[in-house]
């Protein structure tokens, strides 16, 4: 995997203009309504958008100056799937529609309809701009449980009342276009709704890209002996989920263990695994007995 300075060809002293403006000219080189059915140019855009993500995104732009590209996926940006994945988590800048304006741009033409925030972001409104419509901006926080299985939300917005359909899989901080569900022009044009969603902290559970990660209490018997025990699953509604997990014999404190399928399902249909970090119970009284079993251990030792 390139280096994301070397992906948008800017050093790592760059400024946040320098590297918009970067992205702003791999963007148009690459974008897929110019280079249709060119696989080749559909990965440089992917590749640059996925630079632009992390290096426009001060927190992330750290964690990557360093912690490099695994540091990165460690908070949850696994890259781009598909260029309408890239179209809908930029589309406060893509305008929602992720096409270029009908205009002629740079020589070209007949790109499609990029949307009013094209002209924003690559240089200004020239002659044949389109009338901007009346985008609004919401924020809607959901749990991590709503943001795995997916969900169905109502929100209000300027006195209106909208039903959201969550994804399943949206990542914090993620936006979702809800074309239509904007503000009204005098020429009865709606713009869209721009919803940022974001993800409440879970008790139990974190996101790490698609897995879960959760701890787990088991007695000091179970790891020295090895045993089963029922752990509980993040679950999709009040109902209590648990599967079944195996603790080897030795497994030792701070160990994960992994249960297949049971993290995260992206768009493409891949799912992550549920990672199990293993606390271990020290009991702080003991019995009669259980000490002198100890004991007896102690002198096998």
């Amino acid at each position: 995997m390139r280096d994301y300075y070397e992906v948008l060809g800017v050093g790592r002293k760059a400024t946040a203009e320098e590297i918009k403006k970067a992205y702003r000219k791999l963007a148009v080189m690459y974008h897929p309504d110019k280079n249709q059915g060119d696989k080749a140019a559909e990965d440089k855009f992917k590749e640059a958008s996925n630079a632009y993500e992390v290096l426009s995104d001060p927190k992330k732009r750290q964690i990557y100056d360093l912690q490099g590209h695994a540091g990165v996926h460690n908070t949850g940006f696994q890259g781009f799937n598909s260029t309408e994945d890239i179209f809908s988590h930029f589309s406060d800048l893509f305008g929602g529609s992720g096409r270029f304006s009908g205009r002629q741009f740079g020589g070209h033409s007949g790109f499609g309809d990029f949307g009013n925030a094209f002209d924003d972001l690559f240089g200004g409104r020239g002659a044949g701009a389109r009338q901007p419509v009346a985008d609004l901006k919401a924020r809607l926080e959901i749990t991590l449980a709503d943001a795995v299985y997916g969900a169905e939300k109502q929100i209000q917005v300027q006195g209106r009342s909208i039903r959201v359909k969550i994804p399943p899989g949206v990542q914090d901080k993620n936006k979702l276009n809800l074309k239509g569900q904007g503000d009204q022009l005098p020429n009865g044009q709606r713009g869209s709704l721009f919803l940022e969603i974001t993800i409440k902290p879970d008790p139990n559970f974190e996101r790490r890209g698609l897995d879960l990660v959760t701890q787990v209490t088991v007695p000091v018997t179970t790891v020295v002996l090895g045993g089963k025990i029922r752990l509980p699953t993040l679950s999709k509604d009040e109902t209590s989920h648990s599967v079944e997990l195996t603790i080897p014999s030795g497994t030792q404190p701070g160990n994960q263990l992994r249960v297949r399928g049971q993290g995260v399902v992206d768009r493409t249909g891949r799912c992550g695994d549920l990672r199990v970090q293993i606390k271990v119970e020290i009991p702080k009284t003991l019995t009669k007995k259980q000490r002198q079993l100890f004991e007896e251990l102690a002198e096998l030792e």
